[in-house]
């Protein structure tokens, strides 16, 4: 158990903080408590703690002055401190101190207080496992490492572990480390019966005389990249030596990942296609900047695959490994590549009308012509309408039309700008000629589609 205690001059406010709280939940015990430094002092010495609640304005050694006093006669115990209000100033002094955290008086008694609490629990085991590691290393060739979801499974395995007579110890809340004495079969079947898509047991291997604080390092930066690109469906347990765990591994920058999934070859040549992958897999991307990435990468090939583009957080926004990733863009670049059978020529021909429909959407806002398309592709005027066509089933001056208008539909269900303001932004200058040709692709005039359909 943490011993905790409370320091605070109103008892009745000392009460209560030590009645709200559900000190057990976070494997705490309230030890003592006092209205006044000089009581805290004296218990402290004789007694001890490991954490202290303390208010920042009491009788006699107050606030800053107090903490101080504490960190120098008691530099194991951490503090946490209690305040009336948020006072910036004396925050920003304690934090210099090196509190835990802070928490004013009202927030005890919202809602939030159990997200609070977690937050110094965590950070407290994290600071004791800091000091008690910072000499140690491993000991024996070959260590498991059980990595849970979340703190609550956590605290159900090592319930298990307990029951099963293990030996663990905490890397963090949520990992445990085990010697390579314990039953490896019986600590597999033990995970295998937890979430297996996010629960990992790893056997690490020639890791004698590493420091723990190493190896954690390493399970946190290069073990999670590698456990990225190894994971497959179903399997939770992988074995790795330490030494492959920090060999560098080459990937390409964010913009290579996408600038060259956006080509036609990447798309339409088998061997193209594979060598991207590989690169894109060995990308150094967090998991927000990769779904941020591959966005641009659905819209750029909407029109061939006819993905619903809206549907793209969804669909993705719980990947967690790259075997999930390959099977979306697998998905993708088939429903491509029935839109754009053809010979090698007419598979660039399909390249250059991509490239102009991606510039149409990056440019509507302004006036484009058709010559400036054909610049842009390299074709005649007759060979680039006879290809736009057979693609988008539009002609150029019709395909312009429209996006423009479903991008005005969505600035009048969404904003409350001005007629003549949308009118300019999706390109019409002339915003009598933009109502009519809104009327008759939509039915109703820009008034009356607002009033109809604003969210």
């Amino acid at each position: 158990m943490i011993r905790v205690y409370v320091v605070d001059d109103e008892k009745l406010v000392r009460r209560g903080i030590i009645g709200l709280i559900d000190w057990e939940k976070y494997d705490m015990e309230v030890v003592g408590d006092s209205g006044s430094s000089e009581e805290a002092l004296r218990f402290l010495g004789e007694k001890g703690a490991d954490i202290l609640f303390s208010d920042l304005e009491m009788p006699g050694l107050s606030g800053i002055p107090f903490l101080q006093q504490v960190r120098q006669s008691f530099p194991g115990l951490q503090l946490v401190v209690l305040t009336m209000h948020q006072e910036f100033e004396l925050i920003q002094q304690a934090l210099r101190i090196g509190i835990l955290d802070y928490i004013t008086k009202a927030q005890i008694e919202e809602e939030n207080v159990d997200v609070f609490m977690q937050g110094v629990r965590k950070r407290y085991l994290e600071v004791q496992r800091h000091c008690q590691r910072r000499e140690r290393k491993v000991e024996g060739e070959t260590v498991y490492v059980w990595e849970l979801p979340d703190f609550y499974q956590a605290q159900a395995a090592a319930a298990r572990l307990e029951g099963q007579g293990m030996a663990y110890e905490l890397l963090n809340e949520t990992s445990f480390l085990l010697p390579c004495t314990v039953d490896a079969v019986l600590l597999k079947d033990m995970a295998g019966r937890f979430d297996r898509e996010r629960t990992t047991l790893l056997e690490i291997g020639e890791i004698s005389g590493v420091p723990y604080e190493r190896l954690e390092n390493a399970l946190a930066t290069a073990g999670k990249r590698q456990l990225f690109q190894d994971r497959r469906p179903g399997e939770y347990c992988y074995a790795y030596a330490f030494p492959e765990l920090l060999r560098e591994r080459g990937g390409c920058a964010k913009k290579e990942a996408l600038q060259f999934s956006l080509e036609m070859a990447f798309m339409a040549r088998d061997e193209d296609y594979e060598k991207g992958m590989a690169r894109i897999r060995t990308a150094a991307l967090s998991a927000e900047e990769r779904v941020a990435l591959f966005y641009h990468f659905d819209l750029h090939w909407a029109e061939f695959s006819g993905k619903d583009i809206s549907r793209y957080f969804e669909e993705t926004g719980h990947f967690l490994w790259w075997y999930q990733w390959r099977e979306w863009f697998d998905e993708v670049r088939g429903l491509v590549l029935r839109s754009i059978e053809g010979t090698d020529g007419e598979l660039a021909a399909m390249e250059e009308i991509h490239r102009a429909m991606n510039y149409i959407r990056e440019h509507m806002d302004r006036d484009i012509t058709l010559e400036e398309l054909l610049r842009l592709t390299g074709m005649s005027k007759s060979h680039f309408s006879r290809k736009f066509k057979n693609l988008t089933g539009k002609t150029f001056v019709t395909y312009l039309n429209d996006l423009r208008i479903e991008a005005a539909k969505k600035y009048l269900r969404e904003t409350k700008q001005p007629i003549y303001w949308i009118a300019k932004q999706v390109g019409y200058a002339d915003e009598r000629y933009f109502r009519r040709i809104f009327r008759e692709r939509v039915g109703d005039n820009p008034k009356q589609f607002r009033e109809n359909h604003q969210e």
